[in-house]
């Protein structure tokens, strides 16, 4: 790709990352005026139908995939020898670039193993297994964090055998985070994809892979035969997952994402701990062999330290906050509550409304600021940004505020109680800028 390239209806910026198969491109989708990663086949591999029809199948696949934790497809085309299409644009980098750089918490590890699995879930819900998860495949969305699955280039459909470029007998994939079936080029379903998620999981709990070895069959054969390693002492509480989703038998694993989304729930109930670990292998340190590293002292509370009483209180405040003179009065309105669950949020955001539907009637145009402090479990954070950014476009209270006031959400949880501050909408009740700021 020496020579410029020139897509119709786009400007190409710059270059964002070049695989064997393609070439992805910051570029103005110039209908919209919007940015998109733009993915391009490399022009001399147009020749080969197999490998065009394998890129256009990516994408309509893509399309297909309508999931708050999938990577978008906006448009998909071909212009004489060019193949490509525009997807969503995020950046906030990918998790293998988190995990190198420092490693994640975790709490976000298993947030992000959830958010995963529920992406998978509807995935395989429509027919479709990924057969590539892996870090390099899981982006981040700027404006809430939230993981985005992405390159379902090897994705296979369920539901069609007949339309598959690969064959019973090959294996494809990465083997560094296949699953046994997979690396014996066997028939495989969702489960695989699971397997995959655990591998990933384990390597974001301690900043090295499960399984190591320079050449792919060393790597396929240790997935096949060798025992599931231990996780360090610290992080044993995570073991009995690391151990389901990586069973070999696919039949001993989660039966769908939505069991793994359960089990990482239920994973969190037991006992109060600390999620906010590092992982206790420096990335940028380790070498290909298992190193021996000082075991984090764990802040788990103790049976015996476990109190009866339910550590989870439902709760909803609002007052009014006036400043300034009599002639330059200034009305704020702050609210907070909880929510351990999404049928709760929902309930408690009506609460919400109420309050400031009687406000804005009091008030009106002098309502210039609210700030709105929600304590969500962390497992729906996510989904109360996504809900709460979408409230300017709805004819409901909340949505009149966030058109004439200036509006900052605060998300957090018990253990996280500093949490994430976003600003919704600026003094004039315009909309902010997608950034976000830890409080």
């Amino acid at each position: 790709m020496s020579t410029p390239l020139k897509i119709p209806g786009y400007t190409l910026k710059r270059k964002l990352g070049q695989g064997g198969m393609a070439a992805v491109f910051l570029a103005t989708q110039n209908s919209f005026g919007r940015e998109v990663a733009l993915k391009i086949m490399m022009p001399a591999l147009a020749k080969e139908p197999d490998f065009a029809e394998r890129f256009m199948r990516e994408a309509r696949t893509m399309a297909q995939l309508t999931h708050p934790n999938i990577i978008v497809v906006h448009d998909v085309g071909n212009t004489d020898t060019l193949y490509y299409y525009a997807m969503a644009c995020h950046s906030g980098g990918d998790l293998t670039q988190r995990i190198r750089g420092g490693g994640v918490t975790t709490q976000e590890a298993l947030r992000i193993t959830r958010e995963i699995a529920d992406a998978l879930s509807y995935a395989h819900e429509q027919g479709i297994v990924h057969r590539d998860i892996k870090p390099d495949n899981v982006l981040f969305r700027e404006r809430d964090n939230a993981a985005i699955l992405t390159d379902f280039g090897i994705a296979k459909s369920l539901n069609n055998d007949l339309n598959q470029l690969t064959q019973i007998g090959s294996a494809v994939g990465t083997p560094k985070y296949m699953s046994p079936e997979q690396a014996r080029g066997q028939k495989v379903d969702g489960r695989s994809d699971l397997y995959s998620l655990g591998v990933m999981l384990y390597e974001m709990l301690t900043g090295l892979p499960p399984f190591q070895a320079e050449e792919p069959v060393t790597l396929a054969i240790k997935h096949c035969q060798d025992p599931i390693p231990r996780l360090p002492e610290a992080l044993s509480r995570f073991q009995p997952l690391i151990d389901t989703l990586m069973a070999k038998e696919a039949s001993k694993r989660p039966k769908d994402g939505q069991a793994v989304m359960a089990e990482i729930d239920a994973l969190l109930q037991p006992a109060r701990a600390s999620f906010n670990a590092r992982p206790l292998v420096d990335p940028q340190t380790a070498t290909a062999v298992t190193q021996v590293m000082p075991a984090l002292q764990s802040t788990q509370i103790q049976p015996a330290q476990v109190s009866a009483k339910k550590t989870y209180e439902p709760f909803f405040r609002a007052e009014e906050v006036v400043t300034g003179g009599l002639l330059s009065r200034r009305y704020a309105m702050k609210a907070a509550f909880s929510c351990e669950d999404y049928e709760e949020f929902k309930k408690q955001l009506d609460v919400l409304q109420e309050a400031l539907r009687d406000w804005l009637a009091k008030r009106g145009k002098k309502a210039r600021s609210l700030e709105v402090s929600v304590q969500a479990h962390p497992w729906i954070q996510a989904r109360v940004r996504e809900i709460m950014h979408k409230s300017r476009s709805e004819n409901t209270p909340f949505g009149a505020v966030l058109g004439q006031a200036e509006v900052t959400l605060h998300i957090h949880d018990e253990l996280d109680p500093a949490g994430q501050t976003i600003r919704l909408s600026e003094k004039d009740g315009k909309e902010a800028k997608p950034a976000a700021t830890s409080a």
